[in-house]
């Protein structure tokens, strides 16, 4: 099964930007994340948040033909974690050159219409809990959390990526 997943990663090509055509443009539009500090009330279950949830995103400059955002949730800290550790979750997209990727709940399956768990989180030994999105969880010593996003062209079932059009990354913080 891991295997399976890092295959899986390693043929999506969108963790780094040497297969894509474009840069995509990343921003946080949720103004409790500065891209510096993860907010407080925004890290996993295990050190005391009860409601975290990834940051809104603003992406722009998405090429034409792009049916969907894949988003991969970073720690870059801790290599077990990095590349898609937290989740990689899939957007539906409307092939507009921008989106605004809504925040989705951390530690549930239960995601927002449109988003779906692409590859779910790797940390159930550690976190003990399951699901697509696991916040941060480092218990604050200072590991840099990240994401990346492609813009992809998925293949006619929608079950694999066909092209990876763009990618960006951002921080968006330390905890």
């Amino acid at each position: 099964m891991i295997a399976s997943r890092f295959a899986l990663l390693a043929s999506l090509c969108f963790v780094t930007a040497a297969c894509a055509e474009e840069t995509l443009t990343v921003r946080l539009s949720d103004a409790a994340w500065n891209g510096k500090k993860v907010p407080a009330d925004q890290v996993c279950k295990k050190f005391g948040s009860t409601n975290a949830a990834s940051p809104a995103l603003l992406i722009e400059a998405i090429p034409a033909g792009a049916d969907a955002l894949i988003v991969s949730f970073n720690d870059e800290t801790y290599a077990p974690m990095d590349k898609g550790g937290h989740g990689v979750l899939r957007y539906a997209h409307n092939q507009s050159a921008t989106a605004q990727l809504v925040s989705v709940p951390g530690e549930t399956d239960n995601l927002p219409a449109g988003v779906v768990a692409h590859i779910k989180h790797r940390g159930t030994g550690w976190s003990g809990t399951g699901g697509a999105y696991l916040p941060p969880c480092s218990g604050g010593r200072g590991n840099t959390y990240t994401l990346n996003v492609a813009a992809v062209k998925m293949q006619a079932d929608a079950s694999t990526v066909a092209e990876t059009l763009a990618t960006g990354k951002i921080t968006i913080g330390n905890y």
